[in-house]
């Protein structure tokens, strides 16, 4: 196992092989050691210290490094302009929500627009070499953002890459891409005097290599990542076929060391940080805020010191009292963090993802309650709308298409609000038992407590912590509370059916419609039978499988595994390496599910159509009976809604639109129809199946589908369910099928309209009538049962009385829950234990005031499953 301690010490030991590069020697750099961190580095002016802001603090604030003053959007096209004259092509920012892969959710580096294919060197890159403005989302440093004037949940990596592939040879390696370093940052007008060149290592996905930071004014600008080792499975290690220059800058970065202001946030964010000013009247003293940011480095919850220590060690510096800066502070720091949550949110909904409390959109939210609750904390009555029109307006010469989210972000935000009010009020009694729970027990409340208050009702913690402190119980949030609870960015990876590694990839029949076809049984593996070719269809992106026949056995399932298609029948032993099978596909079923899953392209069309471009197909399922689509909608489709896009997909099938079925290089089909193509998520492999609706929609898919949209016949939805919050799903019927689902109903309707004895069309009237007086009789019904009830209460606690018992237990009543609950607290207010069930189950216990008879544990002896308090409890025997 390669350890990165062990890496730094062998690269130190050898570093002239890895960091003694021809052009800073010839430049006059010299390598150094820290006398701070003890790292080497080179200058070309003697240093006791390297430049990290660690070792040096921040020496460019009110000190800028360069006279051109340029804006965040002026220092891209000047690097823009740079490389682009030195023959690098600058490719425009990738989609912040990475559905080309199958391990993120976000972006995180520019790296990531060119993994897994390019790096790996089984496809070319788009250019070479080439940059561009990559905005990445992390949420690692989620506790620093707002405090340190560089940390961000998004921010715009300016990445720089080459790609030396065994083609290209060694062309643009450390030299040419530290050159290029020097010469961009020289022309952002910064002084190479002060260039430090910082020595280390890097690793990720199984490969490391050297890496060169670079500094000036103790502030790290980017990092010249030398991607050029592999670790093998045994442990041991290679070059890389593929060597990548991999650089990675703030963009942020490069324009505030030019301007050396306290924070990066106002270069970064504009009129939007104006505009928060305005709305929460925060005022804060220029002067003594610099000072802080001058030493504000220090306070990362992240790097092993607490942030209460170095708030102590900065007031102390600064000469102020610490309790009284650091509250009006931290309103700063809120201000900020807003700014940041919001611009992450607008630049992710727009890319097609929503808050939710799974997957990415787990992390999304997260940071927007965190807002939401700076707000509340602060009293601040903030138009989120406006901040996020702010953020577009600022941004737009760099990201154009951020105006066209701003709308659908605005709309998302506000429901957003709306839901974390509703949780904020359903727990208030949580946090009431909680805090007299620590009071009485004389224990703080427990963080796993604090993270489901966050998590699952929206309470963040400083307001638990308010709450706490005015009663008097001890509370402390730990510094890095939102980095523990934040997802990862990464998703598992996801199980292997079993290794097939040896076996050739299946040719596949089935796309050219082949229902019987003769092949060779190749090998038999844990109850699967591996042919040489095959017709039938292996379950995936959410279709079933075909069935059918092989070698006269009937066919449970087929599975896909890397290429390798896998049928499982019944007796797999009786199928031996080099028998020659006959197999025989079930058509009708085939074309139905061909149907299904066309009409599944075309709903979602028609739903984007209606609802808008941030509707994303998130999960899917398709069979010979039924289908269904999970969208992702920030809200319950509405029934109109529901018709719209009903219609709107049936116009869809009735134009008859062209199906086109093409495959594509990977890169050409990214170019050409763009992201969206990964609607299902991530597809494997160098070369696509694009299945193209004419010019309206246009999908990765692997699955099977009908020739021209007419072919799908007709389209009916059945069924609208929230299988999650932000997910909706949409269940349909398409060709036959729906046929069938429209005569069952009509059967239905014929049938309760002949048992009415009403004609159909006024079978409405006639339902709402009876329905009507079937609650008028049930109104009667529960007077009647209040009076029995009302007479066996009186009856019952005379009678306990006269014998001296002080439990009521009557069982099996015919009442309702209602009249059960109502009798029950009749019998505790005359001094006595009621136990009452119903016919239905239902248990209610209640004790009387004072009483030590515990009702939630008389409750559980019955065999109730329920809740409430010792005074009062329900349930229900199971």
């Amino acid at each position: 196992m390669v350890d990165k301690q062990q890496l730094r010490a062998q690269f130190a030991q050898d570093w002239q092989k890895h960091y003694d590069v021809p052009v800073l020697r010839d430049r006059g750099y010299r390598r150094q050691k820290c006398q701070s961190c003890g790292t080497h580095f080179w200058s070309l002016q003697p240093r006791t210290h390297c430049a990290d802001s660690a070792c040096i603090g921040y020496e460019f604030i009110g000190n800028p490094a360069s006279q051109k003053k340029l804006s965040y959007v002026e220092t891209w096209r000047e690097i823009e302009k740079y490389f682009t004259k030195q023959g690098h092509t600058s490719l425009p920012a990738y989609p912040t929500v990475a559905r080309w892969r199958d391990d993120l959710y976000f972006t995180i580096a520019s790296i990531s627009d060119f993994q897994p294919y390019v790096v790996s060197g089984e496809m070319p890159p788009p250019a070479n070499p080439l940059i561009v403005p990559q905005t990445c989302i992390r949420f690692g440093d989620l506790t620093n953002v707002g405090v340190t004037g560089r940390h961000y949940t998004n921010f715009v990596m300016f990445g720089q890459h080459a790609f030396n592939t065994q083609k290209t040879g060694l062309f643009y390696w450390k030299n040419e891409a530290l050159s290029h370093d020097i010469a961009y940052l020289k022309a952002l007008g910064l002084p190479e005097e002060e260039f430090v060149f910082k020595e280390d290592v890097w690793m990720g996905g199984g490969n490391y290599g050297p890496c060169i930071e670079y500094f000036c004014r103790g502030l790290e600008l980017g990092n010249c990542v030398f991607m050029q080792y592999e670790v093998l499975p045994d442990g041991s290690s290679r070059e890389l076929a593929t060597k990548v220059i991999d650089m990675g800058a703030g963009l942020a970065r490069l324009s505030w060391i030019g301007h050396g202001t306290p924070t990066s946030y106002e270069l970064v964010f504009g009129p939007v940080i104006d505009k928060l000013k305005s709305q929460s009247g925060v005022r804060l003293d220029p002067k003594l805020f610099e000072g802080y940011a001058k030493l504000s480095g220090q306070l990362d919850a992240e790097e092993g010191r607490t942030v209460a220590g170095a708030e102590a060690e900065i007031a102390r510096k600064l000469g102020v009292d610490r309790q009284k800066f650091f509250h009006s502070l931290r309103e700063q720091f809120a201000l900020y963090a807003i700014a940041d949550h919001l611009s992450t949110n607008l630049f992710t909904i727009t890319d097609g993802q929503l808050p939710s409390n799974a997957g990415g959109g787990y992390n999304l939210r997260l940071i927007l309650r965190r807002a939401f609750g700076f707000a509340d904390q602060y009293h601040w009555n903030l138009d989120w709308g406006s901040i996020l029109e702010g953020h577009a307006q600022h941004l737009k010469p760099l990201f154009p298409y951020l105006s066209e989210g701003v709308q659908t972000a605005s709309d998302v935000v506000a429901e957003e609000l709306v839901k974390y009010r509703a949780t904020q009020e359903k727990a208030k009694g949580k946090v009431a038992n909680l805090i007299q729970k620590a009071a009485q027990s004389g224990k703080p409340i427990s963080l796993p407590e604090l993270t489901t208050l966050y998590v699952s009702d929206g309470i963040p913690p400083q307001m638990v912590e308010q709450v706490a402190a005015a009663q008097g119980v001890p509370l402390s949030v730990p510094d890095d509370f939102y980095s523990r609870i934040r997802h990862a960015d990464e998703e598992a990876p996801k199980k292997a059916v079993f290794d097939v590694s040896g076996l050739p990839k299946t040719e596949t029949l089935f796309y050219d419609n082949v229902f019987s076809f003769a092949s060779k049984v190749l090998d038999v593996r844990h109850g699967y039978v591996i042919l040489d070719r095959t017709g039938f269809y292996a379950e995936s992106g959410g279709q079933v499988s075909d069935t059918g026949s092989l070698g006269g056995q009937e066919v449970l399932e087929i599975k896909k595994e890397a290429g390798v298609i896998l049928h499982k029948v019944a007796h797999p032993e009786k199928f031996a390496a080099g028998q020659a099978v006959e197999g025989s596909v079930h058509a009708d079923r085939r074309r139905q599910i061909a149907a299904h899953h066309t009409g599944a392209h075309v709903l979602n069309a028609a739903a984007r159509d209606v609802l808008g471009m941030h509707v994303w197909q998130c999960g899917s399922y398709k069979d010979e009976h039924k289908a269904h689509l999970d969208l992702t909608h920030y809200k319950r489709i509405t029934d109109e809604e529901l018709e719209a896009i009903e219609r709107r997909a049936n116009q869809i099938i009735f134009a008859n639109l062209p199906v086109h079925k093409k495959v594509y290089p990977r890169a050409e089909a990214e170019a050409k129809f763009g992201f969206r193509i990964y609607q299902g998520g991530a597809v494997p492999g160098l070369n696509l199946r694009i299945i193209s609706i004419d010019e309206l929609d246009h999908q990765a898919c692997g699955g099977t589908h009908v020739d021209r949209t007419g072919d799908i016949g007709m389209f009916k939805v059945v069924k609208r369910e929230s299988v999650q919050d932000g997910v909706e799903r949409v269940s349909f019927k398409c060709y036959l099928a729906a046929v069938s689902y429209v005569q069952e109903r009509e059967k239905m309707i014929k049938g309760m309209a002949s048992g009415l004895g009403v004609p159909e069309n006024q079978l409405p009237v006639s339902v709402s009538r009876f329905f009507e007086e079937w609650k008028e009789r049930g109104k009667q019904l529960e007077k009647m049962s209040e009076q029995v009830a009302r007479a066996v209460v009186a009856e019952e606690a005379e009678k306990a009385k006269k014998g001296g018992q002080r439990i009521v237990d009557l069982p099996n009543l015919p009442w309702s829950t209602k009249t059960a609950d109502w009798a029950a607290g009749e019998i505790a207010k005359n001094g006595l234990v009621a136990v009452l069930s119903t016919s239905e189950k239902f248990v209610v216990v209640a004790v009387p005031a004072g009483s030590s008879e515990n009702a939630l544990e008389i409750l559980k002896s019955k065999g109730a499953k329920g809740g409430g308090s010792a005074q009062i409890a329900r349930g229900k025997i199971i």
